[in-house]
């Protein structure tokens, strides 16, 4: 009897250890390794991924941009920019001057960062989504 009862006692105390080693935490294969130097310091900006700032160019209709469309924007993300729509008055309407301000600065910055056809090379390859996908445009 009592090695039946010192059988469930050590049992009833190791079966949730082994449940827990069993069991795979998502956050710990996240998590970055222990530190092997200690001159290294893990918090430093540069040990952390670039977040790479989209810009907007701003249109009253969304006919020609493939709104919605995943294929079109992973192109202009890749750019560096996106295509808003600005079309109504509403709280958040921009003005003409505000919108035109915009969409001066962000063409250039495309065109000092992906050149002067850049243009033409997010035209093609909007051209290659609509045609891969079905959308049709204009």
């Amino acid at each position: 009897m009592k090695a039946v009862f010192f059988l469930i006692l050590v049992f009833s105390l190791f079966s949730p250890r082994v449940c827990d080693a069993q069991a795979q935490n998502p956050l710990e294969d996240d998590l970055p390794t222990r530190k092997v130097d200690r001159k290294v310091k893990e918090n430093k900006p540069s040990n952390f991924p670039k977040e790479k700032k989209v810009w907007y160019i701003y249109v009253k209709d969304g006919r020609k941009v493939l709104y919605g469309n995943p294929c079109a924007i992973q192109v202009t993300h890749n750019m560096g920019f996106e295509y808003g729509l600005d079309h109504r008055p509403e709280p958040g309407f921009r003005p003409w001057w505000g919108r035109f301000k915009a969409n001066t600065a962000t063409k250039a910055m495309l065109f000092f960062t992906k050149g002067p056809w850049w243009k033409a090379t997010v035209n093609k390859r909007l051209k290659g989504c609509a045609l891969s996908s079905g959308d049709r445009r204009g």
